[in-house]
């Protein structure tokens, strides 16, 4: 069994032309899966963010038809019905800010993922992982 504790670990360009390939199949492999991860979760938040924009339209929607059933109540005058539309429109103005502040979070999140992807893409990730292994 061959030593390699005192062994100096060599940089890149100190590799043979052989250990280079090997290094920079795995390299590429490594990125390759960067990328079609980073790819896969910016999908899956523009689902997710579509999924928002179908939330709010349902939301609208549904609190549009409950306006229109408690004016109807109010019209009717039916007695014991109290309809409290302070109260509603809080809840409504609560509950856009909540919704409104998560949308936020995922678009960050999906600015981040987008970014990375261009990084990739650049070429930039895979320079700064060559200038690294020139640095040891």
């Amino acid at each position: 069994m061959k030593q390699i504790d005192n062994q100096k670990i060599r940089t890149y360009n100190e590799c043979t032309s052989d250990e280079k390939e090997v290094l920079d199949s795995f390299r590429k492999m490594k990125l390759m899966f960067d990328q079609a991860r980073y790819e896969l979760f910016s999908y899956k938040l523009t689902d997710l963010l579509e999924k928002y924009e179908d939330l709010l339209e349902m939301r609208c929607e549904t609190q549009a038809l409950l306006f229109t059933v408690l004016e109807e109540i109010d019209q009717h005058g039916l007695s014991g019905i109290d309809v409290d539309y302070e109260k509603l429109g809080l809840n409504r103005q609560a509950e856009a800010g909540n919704i409104a502040e998560e949308v936020n979070i995922v678009k960050e999140y999906k600015v981040a993922f987008d970014e990375g992807l261009a990084l990739i893409s650049s070429g930039a990730v895979e320079q700064a992982i060559l200038d690294a292994e020139n640095c040891w």
